[in-house]
């Protein structure tokens, strides 16, 4: 299901969904203790390379793992919480927007972010939303990115397909890295730094 067909349809990303993938532990993709240790990853790269972390957004911030661990590691940032699902919006008070879609200026107050967050989101998109997307996230990021976006190989060779949503749409690797390259970075362990930042990294450091 993809987010441009939930506008047609039945609300897709509703109590059953979050329920199947978010609240039962034997269906569950994920959970608070597995974000806070990514979390926890993200901040500690990001503190070795000067990245300042004041202000985050988080889109598809889904049932809120991702608030929690920034609460705790950026105790004196500034979160905004963007989701698709009314669903969620009504339950946990985000803001309700779309990636392709959402002007940041208008809708929270502000244009651009130190740390953007995109976690299984993209896999949603058709490829021409999902285009449009990652050209918002490189002019919504100041400092760095966190992008998570199950691939054609993830699905393949990486991801529990018992517990994962296959009904998306699963593209290369290289259709993303193509679109990432003149705006960010790779630092690895899914980190971009935007360019305009000026991180310095080592060759092995990225990819």
């Amino acid at each position: 299901m993809t987010e441009h067909d939930s506008t047609t349809s039945n609300e897709p990303f509703d109590a059953g969904y979050y329920e199947r993938f978010y609240g039962d532990p034997a269906t569950r993709v994920s959970n608070q203790r597995e974000i806070q240790r990514l979390a926890g990853f993200v901040h500690g790269y990001l503190s070795y390379l000067q990245v300042p972390v004041r202000s985050i957004l988080d889109v598809g911030c889904g049932v809120g793992h991702w608030r929690r661990a920034c609460a705790r590691l950026w105790p004196k940032a500034r979160y905004w919480g963007v989701e698709y699902s009314s669903y969620l919006c009504e339950k946990f008070g985000w803001h309700n927007g779309s990636i392709a879609t959402l002007e940041p200026a208008a809708e929270l107050g502000r244009a651009s972010f130190d740390l953007v967050i995109c976690q299984g989101v993209m896999q949603y998109l058709d490829d021409a939303t999902a285009r449009a997307a990652l050209a918002n996230l490189a002019s919504w990021t100041d400092g760095a990115l966190y992008l998570e976006a199950l691939t054609e190989r993830d699905w393949e060779e990486n991801c529990d397909q018992t517990v994962t949503d296959g009904d998306v749409h699963l593209r290369s690797g290289a259709f993303y890295r193509r679109r990432l390259t003149k705006n960010f970075q790779d630092c690895g362990g899914g980190g971009f730094c935007a360019r305009r930042a000026g991180v310095a990294l080592f060759e092995l450091e990225g990819r």
